[in-house]
């Protein structure tokens, strides 16, 4: 599992936690929208806008830029 932390421009949500390619967690807010969304990218580095196909469908690319990543233990 990864931890990618976006770039802050006002968003509700400013980190997702990703595993196997899904997001499982988003904080701080609008965790009911981005839980359950595919992310496309498979190397996510910093600066990278990330590619993801949401619950609802449909492909998508992220207006927020990638900050930082960080390696996260599975619970």
């Amino acid at each position: 599992m990864i931890t990618v932390y976006l770039e802050d421009h006002g968003q509700d949500f400013l980190e997702w936690d990703i595993e196997d390619g899904t997001v499982v967690d988003c904080r701080p807010f609008q965790g009911w929208l981005w839980n359950g969304t595919k992310v496309l990218n498979t190397d996510i580095r910093p600066g990278d806008i990330l590619k993801i196909v949401p619950a609802s469908g449909g492909e998508l690319t992220l207006n927020y830029p990638v900050e930082s990543v960080r390696e996260k233990a599975s619970v």
